[in-house]
């Protein structure tokens, strides 16, 4: 089985205009998440679609899916947890319980907010788990990248040419994603800040396939703007 899974549990405390979560904020006429959906399901990667939600705004999201007529039997909608390995496992929790995971099933999971991912960026993280456990989309860093211990002194500039922006989507083969979120203690929990770290901390190899410099996070009120900008051009583009 191949998955997709949104993550979408936060509130977005950052995009100071939003009076509603900002996953659910609209974009060229249409929500945030629902831009997200639909360029998952119009991939036809996957075998079935499942979003953890912020439970209060779980009923709210259902209603939203099924007045845009979307296929309510392909996806799924959960409660997210508190924290974003909460919901991460609540997917997995969903998976298991529902089909059983096997040796061979895939997973990508992507944020609600990166509405702008290709199909190019997902099918490559897919085709990459026949040869790899773990892969994340990844950016050439572009910026002189300064390295500060504390306060405002410069201590190092890492060379660029080994840094790289991880994006969103991050995709796995299910079962070492699983027994790697399984097996963190409460320490290394604490360290978590991205979905491929799982992996990582346990050991386990992550690989790289190309992200796209459009396939941008909506974290801020600037951001809310140049996606704006980004999703009218592609409207018209392909019209």
């Amino acid at each position: 089985m191949r998955y997709g899974a949104i993550l979408a549990g936060g509130v977005g405390n950052r995009m100071k205009s939003a009076h509603i979560p900002k996953q659910f904020l609209e974009i060229a006429g249409k929500p945030i998440i629902i831009w997200t959906l639909e360029r998952l399901m119009k991939s036809a990667l996957f075998d079935e679609v499942i979003i953890a939600i912020h439970p209060e705004w779980n009923d709210y999201l259902k209603t939203m899916i099924r007045d845009r007529d979307l296929d309510r039997n392909y996806v799924q909608v959960i409660d997210g947890g508190k924290e974003r390995l909460d919901s991460i496992r609540n997917v997995i929790d969903y998976i298991e319980n529902a089909h059983g995971i096997n040796a061979d099933d895939k997973i990508l999971i992507h944020d609600a907010v990166r509405p702008f991912v290709t199909d190019q960026i997902m099918k490559d993280s897919m085709d990459a788990l026949d040869e790899y456990p773990a892969v994340v989309a990844a950016i050439p860093a572009t910026d002189t990248m300064l390295w500060i211990e504390e306060g405002t002194k410069v201590d190092s500039m890492p060379a660029r040419s080994k840094l790289f922006h991880g994006q969103a989507p991050d995709s796995f083969r299910l079962q070492v994603l699983r027994d790697s979120l399984d097996s963190l203690t409460e320490e290394e929990k604490k360290t978590i800040t991205g979905t491929a770290q799982i992996c990582l901390t346990k050991g386990i190899e992550i690989h790289t396939v190309p992200g796209d410099v459009e396939n941008i996070k909506l974290t801020s009120d600037g951001d809310l703007m140049i996606a704006e900008g980004i999703m009218r051009e592609r409207l018209e583009r392909d019209k």
